[in-house]
C-alpha cells in the first residue's frame, strides 16, 4: 500500500511526522509521502496515484478537496481523517474494498485514538462481501450486486456462501455469523448468493519471493514464511507458489519448505533480475556486492507473477531470510 499524508496546521504536521515514523517500517506499506498545505492542488495530483490519503484536518476541507474526484468504491483510494489533536481517526471513503476501515483501526491503534467507522455492515458486526474480497486479495465479479448482499447482511439475513475447502482460510467467526457456508470442491472461486443476486470472488495470484543466505537452516525459512503470512493475515496455503533466483535453486532450506508447504518454486534467471526495473523494489548493497543485482526476493516475486503484478509485502529480513509477496491484479 502507498500512503499519502496531508496536513494543514503545524500541529497536524507533527502528527504527520509521527505517523510517518510509525508506518515507514511496516512491511505492508510500500511508501509514505507527506504533504503540507495546498490540499486541493495536492489531492488533484495524487488522488488516482495513491492507495490511501490520510488528511489531518477538518472534514470540510477534505470533502471539498476530493468531491470532484470521487468515482467508484472499487477504484477510489481509501480516505481517512484525523483531527488536529489525534483524538479520532475517521474512515471517510472506500471503507471496504479500498481498505479504509481496516486501516482506520490500525492507525487509531498506533495513535491511541478513537476509530470512527460508519459502514452499516461493520456497525452491525457483519462482514461485507467486499470486505472479504479486500482482506483476502480477490477480484470481484458482478460488483453491482454487492449492495444486495450487504443489505441482506445488515438486515440479519444470512447470505449463502459457496467455496471449495481449499479457500476456507476466509472463514472467521464474523463469516459464520454473516453467511450460510457450503463447501463445493468443484469451485475455484467464492460465490455469495442472495435472492437471485450473486457476487463472485476470484482470488488473485499470490507469489512469495524468498532470498536466503547460503546453507540457511530450514526452520529459519519456515519462521520467515509464517511471520510474513501472519502480518498479511493469511495462511501459507493462500500463497500460490514460491519464487527465488537461480543462485538459490538448490538451497536446501528453501527446498524443504517448498515441499512442506506443497508449493512449486519458480526459479528466476539472474540476468532477468539484473535487467528488471520496478521502482517499488528496494536495493541491497550486500546483494549487489555478492551477486551483482539490487535484490532477490522482490524482483523474483514480481517476475514470477508476470505482468500487472505488484508488491503487497516489501522485502523484510528474518535472520538470514528475506521475504517479499506480490499479487497479480
Amino acid at each position: 500500500m502507498n500512503i499519502s499524508i496531508l496536513s494543514v496546521t503545524e500541529q497536524g504536521k507533527l502528527i504527520s511526522d509521527k505517523l510517518y515514523d510509525l508506518l515507514i517500517d511496516d512491511s505492508t506499506i510500500l511508501s509514505v509521502n507527506q504533504y503540507h498545505k495546498n490540499v486541493i492542488k495536492t489531492v488533484d495530483e495524487i488522488f488516482n496515484n495513491t492507495d490511501c490519503i490520510i488528511g489531518i484536518m477538518a472534514s470540510g476541507i477534505m470533502i471539498r478537496s476530493i468531491a470532484s474526484h470521487v468515482d467508484s468504491k472499487l477504484s477510489d483510494p481509501a480516505i481517512l481523517l484525523i483531527d488536529d489533536n489525534a483524538n479520532f481517526v475517521i474512515s471517510l471513503l472506500s471503507g471496504h474494498f479500498g481498505g479504509a476501515n481496516d486501516l482506520t483501526l490500525k492507525i487509531a491503534s498506533l495513535l491511541n485514538a478513537q476509530p470512527v467507522i460508519t459502514t452499516s455492515t461493520d456497525v452491525n458486526n457483519k462482514i461485507g462481501i467486499d470486505s472479504i474480497a479486500k482482506r483476502f486479495y480477490c477480484n470481484l465479479e458482478n460488483p453491482k450486486n454487492i449492495k444486495y448482499i450487504n443489505k441482506a447482511l445488515v438486515n440479519s439475513i444470512k447470505v449463502d456462501l459457496h467455496l471449495p475447502k481449499s479457500l476456507d482460510y476466509i472463514l472467521t467467526d464474523e463469516t459464520y455469523d454473516s453467511y450460510n457456508i457450503t463447501f463445493d470442491d468443484t469451485l475455484d472461486v467464492i460465490i455469495a448468493k442472495y435472492d437471485n443476486h450473486e457476487v463472485i470472488l476470484h482470488p488473485k495470484q499470490m507469489v512469495m519471493g524468498i532470498g536466503a543466505r547460503r546453507d540457511i537452516a530450514s526452520d529459519k525459512v519456515k519462521y520467515a514464511i509464517t511471520q510474513a503470512c501472519n502480518i498479511l493475515k493469511i495462511p501459507p496455503s493462500r500463497i500460490n507458489f514460491f519464487a527465488t533466483a537461480d543462485v538459490k535453486a538448490n538451497e536446501k532450506g528453501i527446498l524443504i519448505n517448498a515441499e512442506y508447504y506443497n508449493k512449486q518454486i519458480k526459479i528466476i534467471n539472474m540476468d532477468d533480475i539484473k535487467n528488471f526495473q520496478d521502482e517499488s523494489c528496494s536495493e541491497s548493497d550486500f546483494v549487489m556486492k555478492q551477486f551483482g543485482v539490487k535484490g532477490v526476493c522482490e524482483p523474483s516475486a514480481l517476475i514470477a507473477n508476470g505482468t500487472n503484478s505488484r508488491l503487497i509485502f516489501k522485502k523484510t529480513a528474518y535472520n538470514g531470510v528475506t521475504i517479499a509477496v506480490s499479487i497479480k491484479d
